[in-house]
């Protein structure tokens, strides 16, 4: 079993239902696609995030800088594609979830244990998160460097970009077979 699994994952779950951040609601069910629809969603905004980047016509005809980088939207565009269709693993369940590790308990709960989700995709989701707040932590850091740091950032955020855009949707997809299926 992975380490990720080991953890008593039911505790887990007690914890954040006592806490209200995990709810089961049998009305959320309902919900299920237009969470997924809502995933797609952030993937077609992640789509054009990422055509603008290197959309030279676009850029010039709005006046963007030849330094701006869309690439941290990328990526929390991706992760945020990949959390909303977890959410709708969860609703076909009859589950609400206000906290991200509710979440992946959750998942790792009901949809890995059972086998319906392999680990390797949960993976992707968590692997996300981790880039996801990466970036962020980025960002903040970005405002308090010179700009001669800025390339280094800049390409560590293009590659965490490239990589969380696949695992997206592979994500993504990966659920919908689930919902729909």
């Amino acid at each position: 079993m992975p380490k990720y699994l080991a953890v008593d994952v039911m505790k887990n779950l007690k914890f954040y239902m006592k806490k209200e951040r995990l709810i089961k609601d049998e009305t959320v069910k309902r919900l299920a696609d237009e969470y997924l629809a809502k995933a797609k969603n952030n993937l077609i905004t992640l789509k054009i995030l990422d055509e603008l980047q290197n959309d030279k016509t676009f850029r010039k005809k709005h006046d963007i800088p030849e330094e701006y980088s869309t690439y941290e939207w990328v990526v929390i565009t991706g992760y945020y594609a990949m959390y909303t269709a977890a959410i709708s693993l969860l609703a076909k369940i009859g589950y609400r979830s206000k906290n991200h590790t509710a979440t992946f308990c959750v998942l790792e709960e009901f949809f890995v244990k059972k086998k319906i989700l392999d680990e390797d995709i949960l993976m992707l989701l968590k692997s996300a998160m981790f880039h996801k707040e990466e970036i962020e932590k980025l960002s903040e850091a970005r405002h308090k460097r010179e700009i001669a740091q800025y390339s280094i950032t800049k390409q560590t955020t293009k590659s965490i970009a490239e990589k969380i855009k696949k695992d997206a949707y592979d994500f993504v997809n990966k659920c919908g077979e689930i919902i729909n299926g």
